[in-house]
């Protein structure tokens, strides 16, 4: 019964192999759902990581430093008192951007400032300048008087080397703590100046009612002079005049104008400025993430290619070039030596691969100041490139190309920190990037290209972090590979510590196994066989 199944089995296979892949629905089905699944992981990926920064804000780098020294106002007592507006702007905006977790807010001297800038390690600083509190005293003075006033400025300083977007980002997260601040300063201001209004109406008033007083005065002693009736008309005149020094004082005293109390009510200007202008051939601050995507890709596509080629050189798969097809005899090896050969021959080739992209990168015009050092970065981002796909390859097979694809370039794009910084992504990507190459290789390209190759910029972390992935690609090759070869047997053969015979012959094994005949193999005496019942 047994034997009758599996004779019915192996027919049916036979009877398959003999119609051909076309009437099987797997043929057609699985590069469908293989299509669809890349679509739906790289459109959740990308566009998951990076279509809402706003929305994903989180520890935003931005610093505040206040070189405000203060000013001397009028005080109530009649003598004047020390103000430093500075600090209430600081205090506001620091109030408002402590509400939420949106902004990492430090507060910094401007040589700190500078020094953070310098390592990208900040978007924005904002600055409020040694003459705020003068020009703010001037300000509110100017509204009543005839007096030039400077309206009170902050700088925000943003740094677009560490990322265009990030300098938009930057600001955008700043501009409404700054608002805030200024309207909480501006309601303070408004009631100033109404009360600097209202003591210079008084003063002006008081000073009338005194000449007034005097002018009765010297009536009343003229009239004494004169009879009774000219008395009476001095006191008439006296009391027609009672309510002359208000008039008139409402005419002479200064005023707050309806406009000047609209910019009392805003009166800080911010003036977004860049801290370093860039140079021309950067593409807006994008060229260090441009090639550290020409990294990538030639590391990626390379390694694929290395692949395809070696593995129909050794009759893994056909060689097929144009109109040219062969089908070469196969050569079995052990897997952690046919990883060692691919990688160790990409990355001899990575060298020259990685000074040539030098070499075309300046002669397009983009600036290249460590050439040495990014010829060594290109070459150690290539290799490790090519280490994780080749472990990929060497684990998965075939898929691992696949996997390649998702884990190098839908994961990485998002958490390389470039297009979109790392504190304004999903959580998800900022726990990843530490492990996607990307994220390396574009600091370690940033540090060199922009930032002096400071070690602290981005050169260290990222020297460390690919020189670690590359490291754990080759370890976890050589063990899958060894652990495959012990269980399975090398790439090609039919089982564990068997070797594989030529393509051909394999071939032809496989179609008469699975017919149930017996196998003509090399060396094997075909008169034996035909005679053993064939």
């Amino acid at each position: 019964m047994a034997d009758g199944k599996l004779g019915a089995r192996a027919s049916h296979q036979a009877a398959g192999r003999q119609r051909g892949p076309f009437y099987s629905a797997t043929f057609w089905a699985l590069p469908a759902v293989v299509i669809m699944v890349l679509a739906v992981l790289g459109t959740a990926l990308y566009l998951g990581g990076l279509s809402n920064p706003a929305g994903h804000l989180k520890d935003f780098p931005v610093a505040i430093v206040n070189q405000d020294r203060g000013a001397d106002v009028p005080g109530e007592g009649g003598g004047t008192e020390k103000q430093n507006y500075g600090h209430r702007i600081e205090d506001g905006f620091v109030s408002e951007a402590g509400k939420d977790e949106r902004l990492d807010l430090r507060r910094l001297d401007w040589d700190q400032a500078q020094d953070q800038l310098e390592r990208g390690e900040l978007f924005g600083v904002v600055v409020i300048p040694e003459t705020f509190s003068e020009d703010t005293v001037s300000m509110v003075r100017g509204s009543l008087t005839q007096e030039s006033a400077a309206r009170p400025e902050i700088t925000l300083y943003t740094d677009p080397q560490a990322g265009s977007l990030g300098t938009r980002i930057a600001t955008e997260a700043v501009q409404p703590g700054l608002e805030q601040a200024s309207s909480t300063m501006g309601e303070s201001l408004v009631k100033s100046a109404q009360s600097a209004q209202q003591e210079a109406y008084e003063q002006v008033l008081s000073e009338l009612e005194s000449q007034q007083d005097q002018q009765s005065e010297e009536l009343a002693r003229s009239a004494a002079q004169g009879g009774p009736a000219v008395q009476q008309f001095a006191q008439q005149l006296q009391e027609a005049q009672a309510n002359t020094p208000k008039q008139v004082a409402d005419q002479l005293a200064p005023k707050v104008s309806s406009v000047s109390t609209d910019l009392l009510r805003d009166p800080v200007n911010v003036d977004t400025k860049p801290y370093q202008e860039l140079e021309e051939g950067t593409a807006l601050g994008m060229g260090a993430f441009y090639y550290a995507i020409i990294l990538l890709v030639i590391g990626l596509s390379g390694s694929i290619a290395v692949n395809v080629l070696m593995d129909a050189r050794m009759g893994m798969a056909p060689f097929e070039m144009g109109p040219l097809f062969r089908d070469l005899p196969r050569v079995g090896l052990p897997r952690w030596l046919n990883f060692l050969i691919k990688w160790g021959l990409f990355t001899v080739a990575a060298g020259p691969t990685s000074a040539l992209m030098l070499w075309v990168a300046a002669g397009v015009g983009m600036p290249v100041p460590h050439g040495l050092a990014l010829f060594f970065a290109g070459w150690l981002s290539l290799s490790a490139v090519s280490a994780v796909v080749f472990a990929l390859i060497t684990l998965g097979g075939s898929a691992g190309m696949l996997i390649s694809m998702v884990y190098l370039v839908f994961m990485g794009l998002p958490t390389a920190g470039a297009v979109v910084p790392l504190q304004a992504v999903p959580d998800f990507f900022r726990i990843i990037a530490p492990i996607e190459p990307l994220h390396h290789i574009f600091m370690m390209v940033r540090s060199l290209l922009y930032f002096d190759a400071n070690a602290d910029a981005g050169l260290r972390s990222g020297l460390i972090g690919i020189s670690l992935i590359l490291l754990v690609a080759v370890v976890v090759a050589l063990m899958a590979g060894c652990a495959y070869d012990r269980k399975f047997g090398h790439r090609g053969s039919r089982g564990p510590g068997k070797h594989s015979a030529g393509h051909g012959e394999s071939q032809a094994t496989d179609a008469a196994e699975a017919g149930g005949q017996p196998v003509v193999k090399s060396g094997e005496n075909l008169n034996a066989v035909v005679g053993s019942g064939l």
